[in-house]
């Protein structure tokens, strides 16, 4: 899949008429619709249903028309923002994050940043559960925004952002959904929907709780927050998510039952012990001086015990 493909499928999404939006992007009629066909093939999915008279948007083209608009911000941002570095306007800030750690404390500090320290552009990179460091350990960013515990974080500095609760997040058709309060216990027996680019032990050990409880996982090669969190409300299994992101998730068919026993989990800045950038530093000194942020040693969990097995 290409962007130049997604920028297609929203031009005829937008049309609705595959000659109309040809001649907005020109290019010739037959090109686009072969283009749209190779993204279909790519995603396996159909976007359109086809007729001599009409075009109309399938429901998986409905679905994944938002995720392509927000795909092509994001990748106007990163152009926008290399073009501003190209001119020698900007000192450059490369912000790795996970899903789940881009919460209203993080918006916040970021927010702030940006009005304290106007000439240093901070570039987003969204890492998936395979890169629980955000891009840190391959170089790929300068700072990240994290949870830990993951394996590697002894060559990082961490600065403890927020601690919360975790959440059950479970389909409203469960049995434990109807409970006020439930127990790493009560969690132990339900299948677990594991994603396979969770292949950090350590990481999964924490939010998959695999140390504990009774082997039964459900695979899901879901490659989208959107994707995940339909699976769950589906039934396919349950997992957890830290209390602020759980606001935010909040949808028909889901709920989020409090964890009355299990370890809190922290949000941290985290940035190389070693060869930091300098726009790295300087937002961590921001983050420091903002808040009461603290080193974050190891990650624990109710009356300060380590979130490990029993």
């Amino acid at each position: 899949m290409e962007l130049r493909q997604l920028r297609y499928f929203v031009a005829v999404a937008d049309e609705l008429h595959f000659a109309k939006a040809a001649a907005r992007l020109l290019i010739a009629g037959p090109s686009l619709s072969q283009q749209i066909k190779a993204l279909e093939r790519d995603l396996k999915v159909t976007l359109f249903e086809r007729s001599p008279t009409e075009v109309a948007l399938t429901s998986a083209g409905a679905r994944l028309l938002p995720l392509a608009r927000e795909a092509l911000a994001a990748a106007d941002l990163v152009t926008d923002t290399a073009r501003l570095v190209a001119e020698d306007r900007a000192t450059v800030l490369r912000l790795g994050f996970l899903a789940f750690s881009l919460t209203a404390t993080s918006r916040q500090l970021l927010t702030e940043f940006g009005r304290a320290e106007s000439g240093i552009t901070v570039q987003l990179r969204q890492f998936e559960w395979d890169e629980p460091a955000g891009g840190l350990l391959s170089g790929a960013t300068d700072a990240a925004l994290v949870r830990p515990p993951f394996t590697g974080m002894e060559g990082l500095h961490l600065l403890e952002l927020a601690r919360e609760p975790v959440l059950a997040v479970m389909s409203d058709a469960n049995p434990l959904a109807q409970l006020d309060s439930i127990t790493l216990d009560d969690l132990a027996g339900e299948r677990w929907l594991e994603a396979d680019g969770v292949t950090d032990p350590v990481f999964a050990a924490f939010w998959y709780l695999r140390e504990r409880r009774v082997p039964s996982r459900v695979r899901t090669t879901t490659e989208t927050l959107e994707e995940w969190l339909a699976e769950v409300a589906f039934g396919r299994g349950v997992n957890l998510v830290p209390e602020s992101l759980a606001a935010e998730l909040r949808r028909p068919g889901l709920v989020f039952v409090e964890v009355s026993d299990a370890p809190e989990s922290v949000l941290a800045l985290a940035w190389p012990r070693q060869g930091a950038a300098p726009a790295a530093e300087v937002l961590a000194r921001f983050a420091a001086g903002r808040s009461a942020g603290r080193s974050v040693g190891a990650v624990t969990g109710p009356k300060g015990r380590p979130p490990t097995a029993p």
